[in-house]
């Protein structure tokens, strides 16, 4: 299957390892790192990454031991590597003792709401992704007044929530369930399915559906997200040529959620 559209956007894709063979242009993997990431079965290791243009995926919340260990691992970053995706703040102090020269990209999804902190945020890094709680009409106010080009979450599962537990371990060792660290779950009154994936460093869950915002263009577009966690290489391909995929809905996209930082203006009125 080929990619019919002209290859003008820029797509990240967290990819798996069913994704490496991808040859798609102008599509940059992101590389869930083994010992720093979470909600990811598949996971790499800084010293085997040796495609072109990499992003390591940094999403787990780092203490002093952890940080410690990542800092000598970034300390010599192969030539390939250009930039970073991560969501605890303490990595921007690590890349500047470093002083690294890759980019940073801050994507943390519910805490990139509005464009005060989004710019404050700019100040540090050089991207940011912007958040799933919002509408389409606050997407395009941030991405307009922002200081410098965004990342817009594209398609993929999104995170509902993230634990240092070991949820699902805890859950099938009390009722004698056999032990997987990926599973679907229905949450009992709604009956609606979580997509669940655990690893030592704690649980993500993710709701079981395809958030789909392909119908978003911008000119500050800096990449358009992918979350590669659940789908093939032939998914990939209709995502970039914006053909249907099952299981897909637009979140907050035309509905407003509380859950949300509101702007200094909104909290005025």
């Amino acid at each position: 299957m080929l990619v019919k559209e002209k290859m003008k956007n820029k797509y990240l894709l967290a990819v798996t390892k069913d994704l490496l063979e991808l040859k798609v242009k102008n599509l940059n993997f992101l590389f869930p790192i083994e010992g720093y990431s979470v909600g990811f079965q598949d996971v790499f290791k800084i010293s085997e990454i040796k495609t072109e243009e990499a992003y390591l995926y940094i999403n787990r919340t780092l203490d002093k031991e952890s940080s410690s260990s990542l800092k000598e691992k970034l300390k010599n970053l192969s030539q390939n590597i250009v930039g970073i995706g991560f969501n605890d703040l303490g990595l921007i102090s690590i890349a500047k003792e470093l002083n690294l020269q890759v980019k940073l990209i801050y994507m943390n999804n519910h805490n990139t709401t509005n464009k005060a902190s989004i710019n404050d945020y700019l100040e540090y890094v050089d991207s940011v992704l912007i958040s799933t709680d919002i509408t389409e009409e606050e997407i395009k106010t941030i991405l307009t007044e922002a200081k410098k080009p965004l990342v817009l979450p594209y398609f993929g599962m999104v995170e509902v929530m993230c634990s240092r537990r070991r949820l699902l371990t805890n859950f099938q060792t009390e009722f004698g369930l056999e032990l997987k660290n990926e599973q679907v779950l229905f949450e009992n009154i709604s009956k609606n399915p979580f997509h669940i994936v655990e690893n030592e460093y704690g649980t993500v869950f993710y709701k079981d559906t395809f958030l789909d915002y392909r119908n978003i263009e911008h000119e500050k577009i800096e990449f358009y997200y992918i979350n590669g966690l659940n789908l093939t290489k032939e998914d990939i391909i209709k995502i970039i040529n914006k053909e249907k995929i099952e299981k897909t809905e637009s979140g907050f996209l035309n509905k407003k959620t509380y859950y949300r930082l509101k702007e200094m203006n909104e909290c005025k009125k």
